[in-house]
């Protein structure tokens, strides 16, 4: 199983995750962005997910709804701005109106390395504050590293 490393600097407008993987980019960009499989990593077991639209292209949209086990639903969507596959994606990410947060741009790379791949997902923000709004919203570091678990576990299967 993969380390996870969250980087959060004060006074910097991104947060920065760090994963690796034990497979090869391909493997691992192809399971992070395929819709299928997304329930059964993102969120890992404190929510259910839905992926109702995920164009995987330039200019495509996606949206997904994570429902807590009390029935409260975070419905999320963004736009892809770069695929590169199996090394880069770009898009942006936002809790639809009245959900926590800010609106971010993300950019995940995944990097051979000698024992399968690193991801590096930057997420970056309008400003300092938006950030450090959204951080304490809903458990960011632990549902990061728990999706991460998941993710490899999946990927182990």
């Amino acid at each position: 199983m993969g380390s996870t490393e969250l980087i959060v600097e004060p006074g910097r407008q991104d947060v920065v995750v760090v994963h690796d993987f034990d497979v090869p980019p391909e493997v691992a960009f192809r399971a992070y962005t395929d819709p299928a499989l997304m329930p059964r990593w993102k969120g890992s077991d404190r929510f259910t997910v839905v992926v109702d639209e995920h164009d995987l292209r330039v200019g495509g949209r996606w949206r997904l709804v994570m429902t807590r086990s009390d029935g409260v639903e975070y419905p999320m969507r963004g736009v892809f701005h770069e695929v590169s596959a199996p090394h880069r994606l770009v898009s942006t990410f936002e809790f639809e109106p009245g959900g926590p947060g800010a609106l971010q741009l993300l950019v995940e790379t995944f990097e051979p390395t000698p024992g399968g791949c690193r991801l590096t997902s930057v997420s970056l923000f309008a400003s300092v504050e938006d950030r450090d709004r959204w951080i304490p919203s809903g458990g960011f570091e632990s549902g990061t590293r728990a999706s991460m678990e998941a993710l490899d576990r999946e990927l182990a299967s």
